[in-house]
C-alpha cells in the first residue's frame, strides 16, 4: 500500500468522524460500504433485515446514538497501516468521559468495517500517566 493510500484512508476516516459530529447521519452514510459490519456490541443488527450500513445508520438515531453524536469526539491520535485505521478519542458523555479506540477496515476506497474499545475515564487515575 502507498503511502498516498493510507494518507487517503486516514483522511476518509476522518471525514466520517466530521460528519458524525455534524449530525449529518446520511452524509455519513455514503462513506460507508455496501456491505459495511459494524462489530460494536451495542448495535443491534440482523443481517437477514437490513444492512449493516443501515443498522449503523440507525443506532445512530436512537437517543443513545444521538447523545454520542452530540457528545462528539475529541480526537488524540490516528493511527494508520495499511488498511486500517484506529482513532483514539475521549468522548464527553453525560455519565462521565470515555476514552475510545475506534478501528476501521477501508474496502474499495469506503469503510467497509467498525471495531471499538471503550472505557470509562477514572476520575482519580492510579498513576500519573493519563488515558491521552
Amino acid at each position: 500500500m502507498t503511502t498516498t493510500t493510507v494518507d487517503a484512508n486516514q483522511n476518509l476516516v476522518l471525514d466520517l468522524f466530521g460528519r458524525f459530529s455534524s449530525g449529518d447521519i446520511d452524509a455519513a452514510l455514503q462513506l460507508l460500504h455496501p456491505g459495511f459490519r459494524s462489530h460494536t456490541p451495542g448495535v443491534p443488527h440482523d443481517p437477514a433485515t437490513t444492512t449493516g450500513r443501515q443498522a449503523f445508520a440507525d443506532f445512530f438515531r436512537t437517543p443513545a446514538g444521538q447523545t454520542l453524536l452530540k457528545a462528539g469526539p475529541d480526537i488524540r491520535r490516528v493511527i494508520t497501516g495499511g488498511d486500517l485505521v484506529a482513532v483514539h478519542n475521549r468522548i464527553g458523555a453525560p455519565g462521565g468521559d470515555v476514552a475510545a479506540v475506534d478501528i476501521f477496515r477501508v474496502a474499495d476506497g469506503l469503510i467497509a468495517e467498525h471495531w471499538d474499545v471503550v472505557q470509562p475515564v477514572p476520575a482519580q487515575p492510579a498513576n500519573p500517566h493519563g488515558m491521552f
